[in-house]
Parts: structure tokens; sequence; C-alpha cells
């Protein structure tokens, strides 16, 4: 999947639920993880609004302009690394989430949705959805 903005949650819950009907188990536990380290994932209520109130709370908890010892170049590859910022949202966040599965379907609230969090974007980013059951 691809972000468009630098930082932005992403829903993925139809994704997870796709991941999981694929593998036809029934019942067990369903963990999503990010194979990013400037990206998170997280459960919270689907609500536009507070998906923007989280994105503009992670820039003021840990702002762009903070002097980061991360901030140097990096000679084996050649680039600059200007995001520690990005690693230590992600660091709040945590890199992973795990659910029920029961009866083929992720246990979820009535309003609880699945995201992916880019915190440096706009990329294009992955995830690794396992199901482990029967």
């Amino acid at each position: 999947m691809n972000s468009k903005k630098s930082t932005e949650l992403i829903r993925i819950t139809d994704e997870v639920r796709r991941a999981v009907q694929m593998t036809g188990l029934k019942n067990g536990i369903v963990n999503v993880f990010t194979l990013h380290t400037t990206t998170g994932i997280t459960i919270n209520e689907d609500d536009v609004r507070l998906e923007e109130d989280i994105a503009r709370f992670m820039v003021k908890l840990v702002p762009e302009d903070d002097s980061y010892a991360h901030h140097r170049f990096f000679r084996k590859d050649g680039r600059m690394a200007v995001n520690a910022y990005s690693h230590i949202r992600a660091s709040l966040l945590g890199a992973n989430v795990t659910m029920p599965l029961q009866d083929g379907a992720l246990v979820l609230g009535s309003r609880q949705n699945i995201y992916l969090v880019d915190l440096d974007g706009p990329q294009a980013r992955g995830l690794v959805v396992q199901v482990i059951g029967e």
C-alpha cells in the first residue's frame, strides 16, 4: 500500500479481513506486523476527525525540527538520515497488533478499525498478516 502524506493513518481492516479469509482458518489469533521502522500499527475508533487528531498529536509530541543524534550521513549507503522523529513516533505506537479470530471473523469492537500509521511518507509500505489457529 502507498501513503500519500508525511504522517497518515491508513485504514487496513478490510485488507486484513481478506488476508484472514484466504487462510480458511476459523478460530485463533491474527497478528498484523509492519515491515518498516517508521510506521506503526494501531487499533482505534473509525473516525476521520480522530485520524487527523492522532496525526497532529504525533507531530506535536515529537517535532521534526528538534536536534536528533540520528540525523547524520551514512557512508555505507551514501544517504542522509534525517527522520529520527519518524522512528521515535513509530516506537510510541508499536510495530504490531494482535486480535482474536472467532468463527472466521476478526473480533473487533463496532467502532474499531486497524490502522497502518505512516510517519515518514509518502512511501510504499508492506505488512505481514499472520493467522494462527484452526
